[in-house]
């Protein structure tokens, strides 16, 4: 019972920090664009964006079998 628990809680904990670092790094490119040029951060952020759209609309959200 307690391995489960812990394997929970990791899980949770990991995708946590993938999200975060999921986060910063988009930041940080976006920044790093608009550091060049307000234009081109725009275009950027835009197509950063779409990017994270596309992998939250075509990833599957639940997989079957294994951990």
């Amino acid at each position: 019972m307690i391995t489960i628990l812990i394997k929970t809680l990791f899980k949770l904990l990991w995708q946590l920090i993938d999200l975060l670092l999921f986060i910063l790094g988009f930041g940080a490119i976006a920044y790093g664009a608009f550091m060049f040029n307000s234009a081109l951060g725009f275009v950027v952020l835009g197509i950063l964006l779409l990017v994270t759209g596309f992998i939250i609309d075509y990833l599957p959200q639940d997989k079957k079998g294994g951990d």
